[in-house]
């Protein structure tokens, strides 16, 4: 039986297949789309020690033609004609597959079925196709060699047993795919399809598939797709290795690790203590009671809790630390790891033996202290709420999960969280180890990591200090966690058929208030939303002003949040916003306690200013240095997002958005003084716009604008003070024959060894039918774009396109980021190819295919919200913007079944 949320109306059903594959169905007749996932128990654990990152090739290649669809592009290519979109990824132990796609026409349907379940039966592995796609896997890691999440992780694993798996290369690059075997005289297309036939057997795969259909006709789609994968009756591939090979080596023990500290030298400007204790189990059945039971999710609810009365409360007050995390980390069959990490400020680095002390006292706080049973009970209160009221989300990321839990929990459990025990004793000094990340720590270093490149050093930890550790007092002298969680008390549910919001109060274009109010006519849930947004003169008018708002939503964030962690565990959310044309709050959760709280974090903003701005100038250079910080991690970021992010500078005016450069230049100059004139004048005037959407009726919404009104208590200004609203910028316009404009940038971070190219076409044209014909050109070429510059010209693992909205322009953008050549053959590669686009794409499309490319994009605009929190994003984006057009999604499904080839042709030769 699958226990499954109250509101859940949707049908599952579990089943295993004749071959041995265990199947989840749900049917979701709301929806037009389907998401499938398939997730197939062999990861990088299992490469050949001689080839590292075989796994993730595996993976890769199997997407690149079959014996029923040998085009390599065969399956993206009906994806991109049918509205869908696919990946995979591959982890320690799993490889995953998933793809979306239009559902509303059942043999298309079953197609993409039997297209994805001869991935599994019947791949063909061609000789061309695996040495193109080692290009790929090249590229991919070359795009991660600058990113501190990979290189952490791979030092991670540094001091594992070098004989367990889990020590191995994940990813691969060329070095060890291609000149590695051939050096050692190795096949690789032979070694893949070893591993294939291997590893991939039909007893250790799980399928999940979320879609319209009903139960009976998926089994029965089901079983023609995947009924022919062969089942070779392998065992789980960790039986080889897992309770056999120790984690960790004999010879060198958790406790003579834990007497050293290895210091990193990060990419990004990272401050940072982590504690990593591994948990090593000695059986399956012991691993299995902690997968179901979860006791790191109770102990990380204390140990990571924000609260009054946390261990980051108490670091916060000394001035060490900015955030504190505590999670599992590694999740393998023998071991886990649990982690708690400090983000430090300069005074906590300078500290971070009393860091680590204070984590260690916290923890013997938990040992010493019966931890109190309403700890337990708030925990499973929140949790059960949480459940009961569980909104569906999007249908891929939702076959996601449910096809991971397949792997690790039994049928009953792969939709609901089980309840947690203690782990408590286990988190000692000697069962741990210290990392510390610190740009302090560059040319201090004597270690070098083999495929990264990271800089590092491991230094013993002196005896005193270990013992120091051991026998710390309580520092930490508060209660364990604080019991003030404000879940809701009242459920009950107001639903009225309101199809758009409506003004309920409007004073007038010189008075204070225009407030729109939609009560819920579809969810039948007790939650709600209120956006409140206060107009002001531009907030915006220099890099100065821009830092300005960024320090203050960052110190206000911060300062509320031991009184704010406590409402988003029960449920109640806010995000503060300080935008180039006012203030903007937001509010979601549970509608018995949501008014209660807006008006509280709402007073703190606006009227107690000691609450959300620094006591004194130590604290204030902390945020400064927080941010300082942040704005720096751009120049590490990939050379594709550099070249998103400038192509977007020439569309927004100045005073919408400025460089990283003036905001940094500005950061710099800025003071407590002029933080607290900037927030004063921020409140002291403005027009008020409101949304109320939700569980609450005409009365209610109406009371709630008068409470926030009068903790505003703001005057209102006239409608010629209103700030201008965001208009894009036209790109310069060039003839047919004329060279593009090119915006050309020099790499911001010289070691990293990609290059990458960005065209825009931007379409200033307003109508609906507009809009829609460039998102028909964007799923033309979509696919072949991808084929050409990626599969074929082998130019990159990064090759994308799509369409991207600037108040009513519309940009067609595509991208290319390589290793293996400079910007400019990009460029050119790039150009080349929408040349061809009229000709090649345009003029040869049929009846069928632009029916299918419209049918795709009218179903996903005909698809039924899921969530309330995605029609009030919609309806506040037509308040926002001033065009109140509510039945938008409508209008453009008009426009769409409106399209003829001669609307695309004529469009294609506008752009």
């Amino acid at each position: 039986k699958i226990i499954k949320p109250p509101l859940d109306k949707r049908k599952y059903e579990t089943y295993e297949l004749p071959n041995g594959l265990k199947v989840l169905l749900c049917s979701d007749p709301t929806s037009t789309s389907a998401a499938v996932g398939m997730n197939v128990h062999v990861g990088a654990c299992s490469d050949p020690p001689e080839i590292p990152g075989l796994a993730h090739f595996c993976e890769h290649m199997l997407f690149l033609g079959t014996k029923l669809y040998p085009e390599e592009d065969s399956f993206s290519k009906f994806l991109s004609a049918n509205g869908g979109i696919n990946n995979a990824f591959t982890d320690s132990e799993k490889t995953v597959y998933y793809y979306e796609v239009d559902a509303s026409i059942d043999n298309r349907f079953a197609e993409s079925l039997l297209r994805f379940g001869s991935f599994f039966s019947c791949p063909l592995f061609t000789e061309s196709a695996t040495g193109r796609e080692l290009n790929a896997i090249d590229s991919e890691n070359s795009k991660n060699l600058q990113n501190d999440i990979f290189r952490l992780y791979e030092l991670e694993k540094d001091r594992v047993n070098s004989n367990h798996p889990y020590s191995k290369f994940f990813t691969g690059n060329k070095s060890t795919l291609l000149e590695g075997t051939k050096s050692q005289g190795i096949d690789l297309r032979q070694q893949l399809v070893n591993f294939y036939e291997r590893y991939y057997s039909s007893n250790q795969m799980a399928l999940a598939i979320v879609a319209p259909q009903s139960i009976p006709q998926l089994k029965k789609f089901v079983s023609e797709a995947f009924g022919s994968i062969p089942n070779r009756e392998v065992s789980p591939p960790e039986d080889t290795w897992a309770f056999r090979v120790p984690p960790y080596e004999e010879g060198k023990s958790l406790v003579q690790a834990a007497k050293t500290i290895m210091e990193i030298v990060p990419i990004q400007e990272l401050r940072q203590v982590t504690i990593t204790w591994p948990i090593v189990f000695s059986s399956k059945e012991e691993r299995e009671a902690y997968r179901l039971n979860k006791p790191e999710y109770f102990v990380s609810s204390l140990l990571g809790h924000e609260g009054v009365g946390s261990l980051l409360s108490y670091m916060k007050e000394k001035g060490w630390a900015n955030a504190l995390g505590s999670s599992d980390n590694a999740d393998l069959s023998d071991f886990v790891t649990f982690e708690v990490t400090v983000e430090l400020t300069n005074k906590g680095l300078e500290a971070v033996d009393d860091v680590v002390a204070a984590v260690f006292s916290y923890v013997k706080l938990m040992k010493n202290s019966a931890i109190p049973d309403y700890v337990f009970d708030e925990n499973l209160q929140l949790d059960e709420l949480e459940w009961r009221y569980t909104t569906k989300g999007q249908s891929g990321p939702y076959v996601q999960s449910l096809v991971a839990a397949m792997d690790k929990y039994p049928p009953s459990l792969y939709i609901i969280k089980s309840a947690a025990t203690n782990l408590i004793s286990k988190l000692t000094v000697d069962n741990s180890f210290l990392t510390v990340f610190s740009k302090s720590f560059e040319g201090k270093t004597t270690k070098t990591e083999k495929w990264y490149g990271t800089q590092f050093n491991i230094r013993p930890i002196p005896i005193s200090t270990l013992i120091q550790w051991e026998n710390c007092g309580l520092r930490v002298k508060k209660k364990v966690v604080t019991n003030g969680n404000p879940a809701p008390l009242s459920f009950e549910e107001k639903m009225k058929p309101i199809t758009t919001p409506t003004v309920i109060r409007d004073d007038g274009e010189d008075g204070k208030w225009t407030v729109f109010f939609k009560q819920d006519d579809r969810f039948g849930q007790p939650k709600a939303f209120m956006i409140f947004q206060l107009l002001t003169g531009e907030l915006y008018r220099s890099p100065s002003d821009a830092a300005l708002a960024m320090l203050y939503q960052t110190c206000a964030g911060d300062l509320l949040n031991e009184y704010t962690y406590d409402a988003r565990l029960a449920g109640l959310t806010y995000d503060f916003q300080v935008l180039p044309r006012g203030a903007r709050l937001t509010f979601g959760g549970y509608n018995d306690k949501l008014k209660e709280f807006a008006s509280y974090v709402t007073s703190k903003l606006a009227r107690d200013l000691n609450d959300v701005l620094p006591a004194s100038e130590d604290e204030f250079e902390r945020y400064k240095d927080n941010l300082l910080r942040a704005l720096s991690a751009f120049k590490v970021k990939q050379p594709y997002a550099h070249a998103i992010y400038y192509a977007g500078l020439t569309q927004q005016p100045r005073n919408f958005q400025y460089s990283n450069e003036e905001l940094v230049n500005a950061m710099k100059g800025t003071s407590l003084p002029q933080l607290v004139g900037y927030v004063k004048t921020l409140w002291a005037s403005g027009k008020g716009e409101a949304l109320i959407q939700g569980n609450y009726d005409k009365k209610d919404a109406l009371d709630i604008v008068d409470t926030i009104d009068g903790t505003l208590s703001f005057k209102p200004i006239s409608s010629d003070q209103y700030p201008a609203r965001l208009k894009a910028l036209p790109l310069p316009v060039t003839s047919p024959n004329d060279t593009p404009i090119r915006l050309s940038i020099s790499e911001p971070n010289g070691s990293n060894n990609n290059a990458a190219s960005h065209i825009t076409l931007q379409s200033l044209y307003t109508s609906e039918k507009d809009h829609v014909l460039i998102e028909i050109m964007s799923a033309i070429i979509d696919e072949p774009f991808f084929n050409e510059l990626r599969t074929n010209q082998q130019l990159g693992y990064i090759v994308s396109s799509g369409v991207k909205a600037i108040d009513q322009a519309r940009t067609l953008s595509v991208i290319v980021q390589s290793n293996v050549a400079p910007a400019e053959k990009l460029t050119s590669s790039i150009l080349a190819f929408l040349d061809t686009v009229g000709d090649k794409l345009v003029a040869p499309l049929t009846t069928l295919q632009i029916e299918l490319y419209v049918k795709g994009l009218v179903d996903s605009r005909l698809e039924p919200d899921k969530r309330l929190a995605v029609e009030v994003t919609r309806n506040w984006g037509e308040i926002a913007s001033g065009r109140f057009q509510y039945d938008r999604l409508q209008a453009e499904v008009g426009a769409l079944l409106s399209i003829k080839k001669e609307d695309i042709v004529e469009f294609w030769d506008r752009l």
